[in-house]
């Protein structure tokens, strides 16, 4: 039981009122760092200007049918440019180059063809946790722990169907946003450190969808930014499945 003190009276309170206050007040607690993370994530991508970095994607193969696998690994400068002064429904519009260090007889120049994680930076992945987005996935605080030395608050989330009206392409077909998963948020700065998650909706001959994110802090700019360093995508179709590792680093304005 808990005294509460009501118009200068003092009574206990009952289990029932005791745990509806104790869960108010942990919701508080709760909203707290998912505001302060979306506030970062915007600050953060209204801060990119044109960059450059290198890309190094590690690609692993597997056919189904007669178990072969086979890895590449392809090297690249990869750019992001910001366009000056235009905007899309508010958003600041860039884009992308691949130049490849060691580029081979599997695909154009600028493009694979197997599955990616497309616009690391400035994609979806990032902008779902913006101060904009944030009321599109539904959060739950879960637990604590620590990631390289990271302390940080573990969330669970999920897209909430009425608001998002995100597309992404999976596979090369366009489908909702609909996705289930974990971030994992720096306790003391409010930044991402990691993002896990499953694409739910999927487009027809594809299985499974799933991704990993983690981002560090990185001197850009003059100022103290979160950016992906490294993902990992998994994918299953119907003949065959892929494993693809995308690793950055060296980041310089360009």
């Amino acid at each position: 039981m808990v005294l509460l003190l009501v118009f200068g009276h003092w009574f206990l309170a009952s289990p029932a009122r005791q745990a509806k206050e104790e869960d108010f007040e942990n919701f508080e607690d709760d909203l707290l760092p998912l505001t302060k993370l979306g506030e970062q994530v915007t600050a953060d991508l209204l801060s990119l200007k044109s960059f450059r970095c290198q890309e190094k994607i590690v690609l692993r193969e597997f056919e189904k049918k007669s178990k072969a696998s086979r890895q590449q690994e392809f090297l690249s400068t990869y750019e992001v440019r910001r366009q000056p002064d235009k905007r899309a429904n508010e958003q600041l519009l860039f884009s992308v180059t691949r130049l490849p260090l060691n580029p081979g007889a599997d695909g154009p120049p600028t493009a694979y063809n197997f599955p990616l994680i497309e616009n690391p930076f400035t994609g979806y992945i990032v902008q779902a946790f913006s101060f904009e987005n944030r009321l599109a996935n539904d959060f739950k605080k879960v637990r604590k722990e620590t990631v390289e030395g990271r302390n940080c608050f573990v969330f669970s989330f999920a897209t909430v169907p009425e608001i998002s009206t995100t597309k992404v392409v999976v596979t090369g077909k366009p489908v909702a946003l609909r996705q289930r998963g974990f971030i994992w948020l720096e306790v003391e700065t409010n930044r991402l450190v990691r993002i896990a998650a499953r694409q739910l909706r999927l487009p027809r001959g594809c299985r499974a969808y799933e991704y990993r994110v983690d981002l560090s802090t990185q001197r850009l700019f003059d100022k103290e930014l979160s950016l992906p360093t490294h993902t990992e995508l998994k994918v299953e179709l119907n003949d065959k499945g892929y494993q693809v590792d995308q690793n950055y680093g060296q980041f310089q304005p360009r």
